[in-house]
């Protein structure tokens, strides 16, 4: 299974926000640390306000933040949340829909992956102890990454 680059950067965009979550970032700052146009991440903070994992401060002190206690979110639901197709071939063309016990397991399967996704949540995703690269969060230009605990 591979989730979409949509899917992906939301869940990038929100382990950041857990991270630091007293933290208020601009769009534009978001972009450029995950080096994505700002309509491409407009487009995803939206979807995840609309679904309450990220809160929005409009005006001129706002940004966006996480809008949930990280424990509080599962991995799975974000996944389901920014519409990832479950589905791991497309049978609709195949000559043998009719007597193929493929499609069975491969939804089961499917089924595994998701079932995984939903016993994690985002608490779990920034509890590990390996460092993280955050060239803009301390300040730094980006040009050499600072390790971070």
């Amino acid at each position: 299974m591979k989730l979409n680059l949509k899917t992906d950067y939301a869940l990038r965009l929100l382990i950041l926000l857990a991270t630091r979550p007293d933290q208020q970032f601009e769009i534009e700052t978001l972009s450029r640390m995950h080096q994505l146009p700002a309509s491409s991440v407009m487009k995803i903070i939206s979807e995840l306000v609309r679904h309450g994992y990220v809160h929005s401060i409009r005006g001129r002190s706002g940004g966006v933040q996480i809008g949930r206690k990280p424990s509080e979110i599962r991995v799975g639901d974000v996944v389901q949340a920014m519409n990832e197709p479950m589905e791991i071939v497309d049978c609709s063309s195949c000559l043998l829909v009719g007597n193929c016990r493929l499609k069975g397991v491969l939804c089961e399967a499917a089924q595994a992956f998701t079932d995984v996704l939903m016993t994690y949540h985002l608490s779990d995703l920034i509890a590990a102890p390996a460092p993280v690269l955050t060239p803009l969060l301390d300040g730094g230009d980006g040009a050499t990454p600072t390790p971070q605990a």
